[in-house]
Formats: structure tokens, sequence, C-alpha cells
């Protein structure tokens, strides 16, 4: 990562390589289909939990959503 920022001209905008941070950080994130053991989640956990905005990734997508046990029996069909 260091060497594809600094290969980045002196006048590149923190913009630029805010987003480039950004990509190479999605592109290191666990995937969806990866198996994680409980401590290896547990882990994720703690330490997205320090973070100043946990709730959304570099690129704005949430981490975090809350919904209420309604909306959960809805989805399960529980409740027309």
């Amino acid at each position: 990562m260091l060497d594809a920022l600094e290969s980045q001209p002196a006048s590149a905008s923190v913009d630029l390589i805010k987003d480039r941070v950004a990509t190479m950080s999605c592109k290191a994130a666990v995937k969806g289909n990866h198996k994680l053991s409980v401590s290896e989640v547990h882990a994720l956990i703690d330490e997205l939990m320090t973070l100043e905005n946990p709730y959304h990734c570099p690129h704005g997508r949430p981490t975090i959503i809350s919904m209420s046990k309604y909306e959960i029996e809805k989805k399960f069909k529980r409740i027309v």
C-alpha cells in the first residue's frame, strides 16, 4: 500500500489518497464466502467498535444495521 501511495505525484489531492486507501482496504477485507472462526468474528467486532465511525466502510457502505423485531418477523413471513 505504501509503495502505491509513494508512486503518487506530490500534487495528489488528499481525496485521491483517501480513495486509494479505501479501495485497498476493501480489497483486503473479509469476503462473503470466507468462513471465520468464532474468535475471529469476536476480534473483528471488537476492532470495528474501536473505530471513529464503525457504522460505515470507507466507501460509505453500512457495516452495522439495525432491525426491529417487527422487521425481522416480516422478512421471515411471520407477519403479513
